[in-house]
């Protein structure tokens, strides 16, 4: 008899589907890099990277994090108010999009936003890239607010190969920059109908007028503006650098610029998977009005994601000059030191501030949190680009993150009355970090007195790494315990024939007892 699947392993199917879709999709982004730093000149790929930068920057910032309300409300709601959830979110993120294209097209605000520069060339090319990217936001929240662990796993990496396939076909056979941008474009529209019809499945193009719900419509308004504008506010505070680093830097110093921000390979994407998974874990707790379980709630997200991200930083520290050479040429070593001194962000970005804001429905201290910080970090960023460039853009960057995440998790320590020694599991985040740095001294050694190739490089990686999983699944501080990383592994099994037969060659059946003393 087949036991039901418990909470705690269907969660970790459901984070282990997500991941899966954004590690996937991860080692197809990383290949556009390695195809267009070859194919493009430095100049050119700044020019693309500046593109780029910008219609991502136009999409999370006028999305304003209405797509969030669905993580909040989906996974209570009846089958009509679901409905109604899908169409109020897709139409308010249509309005937003042609809001974001009108002002692009503004000749006043256009050499503003796009500067001076080439990329005023392309205009053309952002206007469409916002138009059928931005709407595609509504797509992740619905498809974890569904628990659809098989879109979860195939959409991410269909966005990035489409997108992939149809840049390197159009830019072998027309061999210019306008190819790739057409690539990238056409990609955006493949996806955006994709969107369109999983979102609209089962409600139909002539229903919707018949879904809408004023009411609810106020109610998912009203969750998602606080978050919204704290979107807004942390989307400028963080991309901010980069924007005006299209007015003072040349293509060519942006491209190095660029480089810099693509961060730490999967980490990233494991992080937005188990946060996605624990905000509605967390939303859950507190519509049953238990605030400790949420505490407790996060204190294990951020065990695990910290179980994964300071292994990642100091093994990426280390290979930081061999990962750049190697994924982006040697024309992009300039971007050594500035990439090592970035990713320490990345230990405050683990820490998930705001999330638990987010689950009580306090999403106004977000907002006040940017709001308070970009009156600090705004001025600084443009002070700093324009008199010291390159440093001056990463020192603001750093600044940006660090500012309102800290501001928040104070906010959030004083709504449940805990102190920074209380709010997190620092015993779990030492023996962690000893497992890391400890595991690691043996593979330093080798790289700073040993000669060899990338290829024993990664065998090394992969080494460190497992042998830090393994620890960490021992002292129970891994992403998965051992039970489910069992059941995951069943899963897989049990779906892929070749090695559900092969499991089963390998059961050794109950011999027959020959003791009669039973009958």
């Amino acid at each position: 008899m087949t036991s039901k699947p418990t909470k705690k392993t269907s969660t970790a199917s459901q984070t282990a589907a997500i991941m899966a879709g954004k590690l996937i999709a991860l080692l197809a982004t990383f290949t556009m890099p390695l195809f267009l730093t070859r194919f493009l000149s430095k100049f050119e790929f700044g020019v693309y990277s500046q593109f780029y930068v910008l219609v991502n920057f136009f999409t999370i910032f006028f999305s304003m994090g209405i797509q969030s309300n669905l993580y909040f409300f989906y996974p209570k709601a009846s089958e009509q108010d679901r409905k109604s959830l899908i169409v109020h979110t897709l139409l308010l993120l249509m309005a937003l999009t042609f809001l974001a294209i009108l002002l692009i097209n503004i000749p006043f605000l256009n050499q503003y936003i796009l500067g001076t520069g080439d990329l005023a060339n392309y205009t053309i090319f952002v206007s469409l890239g916002i138009l059928f990217l931005l709407p595609l936001v509504i797509i992740e929240p619905l498809y974890v607010a569904k628990t659809d662990n098989i879109t979860s796993v195939f959409y991410p990496p269909f966005v990035v190969v489409s997108r992939l396939l149809l840049v390197i076909v159009f830019a072998v056979y027309w061999q210019s920059l306008n190819s790739v941008m057409t690539g990238m474009v056409l990609a955006g529209l493949i996806c955006f109908l994709f969107v369109l019809i999983y979102s609209l499945k089962g409600i139909g193009v002539w229903q919707i007028k018949k879904v809408i719900n004023l009411q609810l419509a106020k109610k998912q308004i009203k969750y998602s503006w606080p978050f919204g504008l704290a979107l807004v506010l942390n989307t400028l505070a963080l991309q901010f650098d980069k924007i005006i680093c299209i007015s003072f830097l040349d293509p060519a110093s942006f491209a190095t610029y660029a480089i810099v921000f693509y961060g730490i390979p999967g980490v990233q994407q494991v992080y937005q998977s188990l946060s996605q998974v624990y905000l509605m874990k967390m939303s859950a707790k507190h519509h049953e009005n238990k605030p400790h379980e949420i505490l407790n709630l996060y204190k294990s997200l951020v065990t695990k994601t910290y179980s994964f991200s300071i292994p990642a930083i100091a093994l990426v520290s280390l290979y930081a000059e061999r990962i750049i050479v190697l994924f982006f040429t040697d024309k992009y070593i300039d971007a050594v030191p500035l990439f090592r001194i970035y990713i320490l962000t990345f230990l405050i970005f683990m820490l998930g501030a705001g999330l638990f804001l987010r689950a009580t429905d306090r999403t106004i201290y977000s907002l006040k949190a940017y709001f308070y910080s970009s009156l600090f970090t705004l001025p600084l960023t443009y002070f700093l680009i324009k008199y010291f460039g390159l440093w001056g853009g990463l020192t603001s960057a750093m600044v940006s993150i660090i500012l309102p995440k800290s501001i928040q998790l104070k906010m959030e320590m004083k709504l449940i009355n805990s102190t920074i020694f209380s709010y997190f599991p620092w015993l779990k985040f030492l023996n962690i970090a000893i497992i890391a740095l400890v595991s690691i001294i043996p593979f330093a050694l080798a790289e700073y007195f040993l000669e060899y190739g990338d290829f024993v490089a990664a065998l090394f990686g992969v080494s460190y790494l497992l042998i830090v999983s393994l620890v960490e699944i021992k002292f129970g501080l891994f992403v998965f315990d051992g039970v489910s990383i069992e059941s995951i592994i069943s899963k897989v099994v049990e779906k892929i024939p070749f090695l559900r037969g092969l499991r089963k060659s390998f059961v050794v059946l109950p011999q027959k007892s020959n003791d009669k003393r039973g009958i």
